[in-house]
């Protein structure tokens, strides 16, 4: 005996399928160059990105360093340093340090106006830490005071030649100013 078709009523109908979307095709130039061809095409375009945040203010703590100074102007920096710290040759010595200052401002000094004052302002400097040391060594009760002069002087010493390498003008507390132009 042949088996019987089920009857069609107790067939499942089979479920369509759904419907394809035809988009358009977007029509493009024909590449120029090997760049275009590598060039990723983009079919689809996307809503722009929104806008970025507003920066928040720089503090002047955070601003960017200025750019590096020429080479003549770092050079006259470091000879105006050089000039403040030959204090630690002037206090052992009395005037080392002093004659090599002098001779920074008198032979420096003439092409760098920078050099040429913080040269003259190290220099008095020293001329009035060699007075004061000469005056306190002179009397026996100031003669242990020399030294604590000779640390203060050689801290702002120091003060004053950071000043100088970063192209600062820099002028000693209560001085008296003997050299001038």
């Amino acid at each position: 005996m042949q088996d019987a078709p089920p009857p069609a009523e107790s067939r499942e109908p089979e479920p369509t399928p759904p419907p394809i979307e035809v988009s358009t095709p977007i029509l493009m130039e024909a590449p120029k160059s090997s760049a275009e061809l590598l060039a990723p095409t983009v079919v689809a375009t996307a809503p722009p990105p929104p806008p970025p945040p507003p920066a928040p203010p720089v503090e002047p703590a955070m601003a960017a360093a200025p750019a590096a100074a020429p080479p003549a102007v770092e050079k006259g920096r470091w000879w105006a340093v050089f000039s403040h710290l030959m204090l630690f040759a002037a206090i052992p010595t009395i005037f080392l340090g002093g004659v090599v200052t002098f001779l920074t401002w008198q032979l420096l000094g003439k092409d760098d106006p920078f050099v040429e004052d913080q040269s003259r302002e190290a220099l008095n400097f020293q001329i009035n830490i060699a007075i004061m040391s000469l005056l306190l060594a002179a009397s026996f009760i100031g003669l242990p005071l020399v030294v604590l002069l000779w640390v203060i002087a050689g801290v702002v010493s120091v003060i004053a030649a950071r000043h100088a390498s970063r192209g600062e003008r820099y002028r000693y507390p209560a001085i008296l100013r003997i050299v001038t132009h």
